[in-house]
């Protein structure tokens, strides 16, 4: 199967902005992470991932074409 990667921020220097990725059936997304990002991070930071525009955990099962966003942490005040 093959999911779509954007990237957000200081991501998008690690990935150039979008990449495909081909993973087997049945694949999560820390499949994804650790395919993907050294230690599942990128200088130091874990993303938070979205799935078809619904945040999701790395337990969550990916699916043929889905679009998967990665993006630092959310903060605000």
């Amino acid at each position: 199967m093959r999911v779509l990667i954007k990237s957000v921020s200081l991501f998008t220097e690690f990935l150039n902005g979008q990449i495909w990725v081909e993973l087997p059936e049945g694949s999560k997304v820390k499949d994804l992470l650790v395919k993907i990002l050294p230690n599942g991070e990128y200088r130091g930071v874990k993303p938070v991932v979205i799935v078809n525009k619904e945040v999701v955990e790395e337990d969550y099962v990916l699916k043929d074409g889905d679009e998967v966003y990665l993006t630092p942490p959310f903060a605000g005040g």
